[in-house]
């Protein structure tokens, strides 16, 4: 046995939880508005013009999922 006493890990190194590629369930798209929409669109929402972005994306997305969905009947 040895009498060397065990020193904590210092946590660097190695591979750690959650490095490292994602699983692949993020697409990224690309979206253009001309600047007369948008500022006719800004005059409409009230609030912060990326959550008018995020608001337009998930709408696009529930769209294009029921289209899918319909096409599959």
């Amino acid at each position: 046995m040895s009498n060397e006493k065990e020193l904590p890990k210092s946590g660097r190194g190695g591979a750690r939880p959650g490095a490292g590629r994602g699983s692949g369930d993020k697409t990224k798209i690309s979206v253009s508005v001309d600047e007369d929409n948008w500022q006719n669109a800004l005059t409409i929402w009230k609030r912060k013009p990326s959550w008018l972005v995020d608001e337009l994306v998930a709408n696009y997305v529930a769209g294009h999922e029921r289209s899918q969905e319909a096409r599959a009947v």
